[in-house]
């Protein structure tokens, strides 16, 4: 690991707290004291890279490895320090939190039985899982200093009947989402407040999907049916509604979605970040430079808003249609590189260089707001 991506980490680390995260001071293995740690007025600036992927139920391999755990080298090869993922087993599970990851994005207990059947006992079962989950997270990964995000697919799909795009979601679906989604939060909370911890960070994201329903056409949808009941941490926008139209447009739906959020104390104002965004190879006409100027032109439409994270979806291809791979990837089905990981590697190359010359020339490492601009800006140029 680079000498400036460990400085990068440890910053990172030292600088991302929340109101309810706790200090802990040690003599031998006997904690003294456990105040709670100062909130910081901006999360974002944890997040320098800004632009990520994931490794979800992937088409292919190369290698006899399981999937994710090859696709997640192959991620860190990439030179992004973010991974999302659907929750392995404990043994990929232990060995992705072992690679040099800073920030993992995990799909947990995102299987949609709540909205079977929600009663006293499945929301005990929902507690205590997720309470058991975070403990774990916040002791045996404290020393690793990472930051996971525990959270959900594509809700609005949860919350109508067969996913279809033109049903309604029932009352009682949606206040069991509603009670699904804060009892999560209610576990993280209380294990935050019970584990003392310094280095590690967990938080919970909840993810919306067919916000351009309600924004424009007044539909009752996870974004202003349910957004306004819970308390959840952050929103994951799975943004395929808004990702081609007019930055301005794609700028106000972010907008739209933060205004739903009831505020949560020692959190940064804009709590909505990208979890999903992409064009495939197939809607750029299986052209590898249509699909690097097309996805690249929808990133700095999303950069633009700064949010503190944009995920591609994704490195492997998960659809396969009619025998043919979709295309949403990064390297292809035959195992080659795409232009669009030339881009992505490119540009954590060039962070890395310019964090580097900042703190050579100033003492310090970039913020976030000065990372977002020069990604925008280097995106932007790319294809000039």
């Amino acid at each position: 690991m680079r000498i400036l991506t460990r400085l990068l980490i440890g910053i990172l680390f030292l600088g991302l707290c929340s109101g309810e995260a706790w200090a802990q001071k040690k003599k031998g293995k006997i904690i003294l004291e456990a105040p709670e740690l100062p909130p910081v007025p901006d999360m974002p600036d944890a997040f320098p890279q800004v632009l990520g992927t994931q490794i979800i139920n992937p088409a292919y391999k190369f290698t006899k490895e399981d999937g994710v755990l090859e696709g997640a080298k192959e991620i860190s090869k990439l030179g992004s320090r973010i991974l999302k993922v659907d929750m392995p087993s404990p043994q990929v599970f232990t060995q992705l939190v072992a690679m040099p990851f800073t920030h993992y994005l995990v799909w947990y207990r995102s299987n949609g039985n709540w909205a079977k059947e929600w009663n006293a006992e499945t929301r005990r079962r929902e507690y205590n899982a997720v309470y058991a989950f975070t403990k774990d997270l916040l002791t045996r990964r404290d020393t690793t200093g990472k930051t996971f995000f525990i959270g959900h697919w594509e809700g609005d799909w949860y919350l109508l009947p067969d996913k279809n795009p033109k049903g309604e979601a029932s009352p009682a679906t949606m206040a069991a989402m509603i009670d699904w989604l804060n009892v999560r939060q209610e576990a993280v909370d209380d294990a935050r407040r019970e584990v003392p911890y310094t280095r590690c960070r967990v938080y919970t994201y909840a993810e919306v999907n067919l916000v351009r329903d309600a924004m424009k056409g007044g539909k009752q949808r996870m974004v202003n049916a349910v957004l306004p009941k819970v308390n959840v941490d952050f929103v994951s926008y799975s943004a395929y509604d808004v990702q081609t139209l007019p930055a301005e447009e794609v700028r106000a739906t972010l907008d739209y979605i933060n205004q739903q959020l009831p505020a949560r104390p020692n959190l940064p104002s804009r709590r909505v970040f990208i979890g999903e965004c992409g064009l495939s190879a197939q809607a750029c006409g299986n052209d590898p430079k249509v699909h690097e100027m097309k996805n690249r032109e929808i990133f700095t439409k999303f950069l633009s808003w700064r949010p503190p994270l944009v995920l591609y979806w994704q490195f492997y291809n998960n659809e396969v249609v009619d025998g043919k791979q979709v295309g949403f990837w990064l390297i292809d089905d035959k195992n080659k590189k795409t232009p669009l990981y030339d881009t992505l590697h490119e540009l954590f190359v060039q962070q890395e260089d310019t964090a580097k010359e900042l703190r050579q020339r100033n003492r310090r490492l970039p913020f976030f707001d000065e990372m977002a601009v020069f990604s925008e800006n280097w995106l932007n140029q790319r294809g000039h």
